[in-house]
This record gives C-alpha cells, structure tokens and sequence, in this order.
C-alpha cells in the first residue's frame, strides 16, 4: 500500500545525494534505493528526518500563529483565528510533505482524505462504543470521579458561563486536524518510508505522541492533577497506536481525524483536577476496561495488518 512513498529516492536521502559533485552520468556514483541501504544506516537516516520534520513543523506552526495574531488584530474573531492558523498550518504541512516525499500535492491529498463505507462503519462503531461507555459510568457508580456530566459542562463553558465556541473548535476539530497531519500523516509516513516498516511506524508515532502529552506537566496542581496526567499520557499513547495502526491499514488519514474527534468529544467529561482513587472499585474497573477495549481493537489491526501483509505477498 505504500510503496508510492519511495519510488526514487527521498528526504535525506535524496539531499545526500544532490550533494554529489556535477560529474557525467557514467562518472556519478549511483543512489541507491532506501531498501539496499543497511538497517543501522537507515536509523540514522530516519533520526536526521525526524529531526528535520519536526523543525519544520515547529516553523509551522510559528508562521500560523504570525498569521492567527495579524487576523486577530483585524477582525478580533477568536473563531476566524483558529480556523486561518488550523489552515495555514496545514496547508504548509502538507506542501512540506509534498516536497519531502516528491508527490505532487494533489496526489498526496487524494491518497490519504480516501473515506468510504468502511471507513464511516468503524466511526459509526466508535461513537457506539463511546456511548455505551458514558452510560455505564454515568448510571453504574454516581460517586465515581472517572467521568461525569458536569466535567463536560464545565470543559464547554468559560468560567462567566458563556459557551467557549473558539476553544471547542479547537479542542474538538482543529486540534485534532493538526495533531493527524503531524503524528499520522507526518510522523507514521516519514518513518514508514524511511525503514519499510509499518508495525515501526506506528510504534515511533505512538511513542512520541504519548510523549508530548507531558508537556501538560506544567498545569499540575493548577489545571490537571498528577493521576490525570499518568492517565492521558498512557492513554494517549494507545489512542495513537491505535490510529497509527488504523492508517497504515486503512490508508485514510480522514478516518482517523474522525476517530480523534470523538475520542475528543468524549474526554470532556473526564476528571482533570480530582485525583483519581484507583482503590475504588469503580474507578479502577472503569480504567481497566478502557485500556482493555483499546488494546483489543489494537489487536485487530494488528490481526489485520498480518492479514493485509500475507495476501499482498500472494498477490
């Protein structure tokens, strides 16, 4: 499925070897292909790549902000500002995508927004499951801390009690967006084209996704407590094996910016700020069947990658 990402050399690999003195074609020292190159040569490789990704999304999402701020100085709209950085971010990460890999935008845009039948009955499934979790924890322990109504309201209104339009969005659609591109479309494609290697792909993305969940670490005490922290880490480091595996088998990065959004939609009633007392039954048994569904639906895409990968080797 992608093999589209490295027909010619790409990335550092392709400046390496722009970096050849002009010599005649019969003189010119081959390129060799990302697949003859050793392994421990295509780490470092994929270091240097991740490094100079992420450098240029950090230099993104400068020039969005630069952006975001000239709006806001015109129009004042906290809604248009997050929609002009949430575009401008995109539209600069995927041109930088485009370059990297040498596909022309277009081609790398219809390849990865592909969003069908398939892909509208595992968001359906998704919603399904979410919901039947809000129940049981809502209705089987009134006391628990886990997940209530009232986190959910206070997450959507400012502290006036007016309703947080702008934060919304970004929470609930913009975030998401961006986090995809970077994580999935960036992060999972890069080390994918780089190492040949999904099952790695998805492991490095999921990794450094969990990772950069830490950064919440400077809100403790006054917006997340320390079990909530330990949670959204661990928990974000499912959810982004999860989608990153969800990619590489499905293709459709569309697909998993829908499932982030409702993953999204339903941690606003999660606990931030109460400590989470894991020696009450129905917090702990909430938590453990949690991580236990994403964990089997990470085993069924995983199930499913083996079988995508046996039946293209018949083929």
């Amino acid at each position: 499925m992608w093999s589209w990402l490295s027909p010619e050399p790409n990335g550092a690999l392709a400046a390496l070897a722009a970096l050849q003195p002009d010599a005649t074609e019969a003189e010119k020292t081959p390129t060799p292909t990302p697949a003859e190159l050793p392994l421990a040569v295509r780490w470092v490789l994929l270091v240097m790549e991740l490094a100079l990704v992420s450098g240029g999304a950090f230099l993104l999402l400068l020039s969005s902000s630069v952006i975001g701020a000239l709006v806001r100085g015109l129009l004042g709209a906290g809604v248009v500002v997050q929609l002009c950085e949430a575009a401008a971010f995109g539209w600069g990460l995927v041109t930088f995508l485009s370059w990297f890999f040498h596909v022309p935008k277009r081609d790398f845009v219809r390849r990865l927004a592909a969003f069908g039948r398939r892909e509208g009955r595992t968001c359906m499934v998704s919603v399904l499951l979410h919901s039947v979790a809000t129940v049981a924890l809502t209705t089987w322990s009134e006391d628990q801390r886990v997940w209530s109504w009232e986190n959910a309201r206070a997450a959507v209104h400012r502290s006036d009690g007016s309703l947080a339009t702008a934060e919304m969005m970004k929470n609930l659609l913009l975030a998401p967006m961006t986090e995809e591109l970077f994580f999935r479309g960036m992060l999972v494609l890069v080390t994918v084209n780089r190492l040949g290697s999904v099952e790695w792909g998805a492991s490095v993305s999921s990794v450094l996704f969990a990772a950069i969940h830490l950064a919440n670490a400077r809100h403790l005490g006054t917006q997340y407590s320390a079990s909530y922290l330990v949670f959204q880490v661990l928990w974000a480091l499912l959810v982004g094996l999860f989608l990153a595996l969800k990619l590489v088998v499905s293709g459709s990065l569309v697909e998993c910016f829908a499932l982030h959004t409702i993953n999204n939609v339903f941690a606003l009633g999660v606990a931030r700020n109460a400590a989470m007392n894991l020696t009450q039954p129905g917090v702990c048994v909430s938590i453990l069947a949690s991580f236990s569904a994403y964990a089997l639906v990470i085993a069924k895409q995983l199930q499913a990658l083996r079988h995508k990968a046996s039946r293209d080797k018949t083929l």
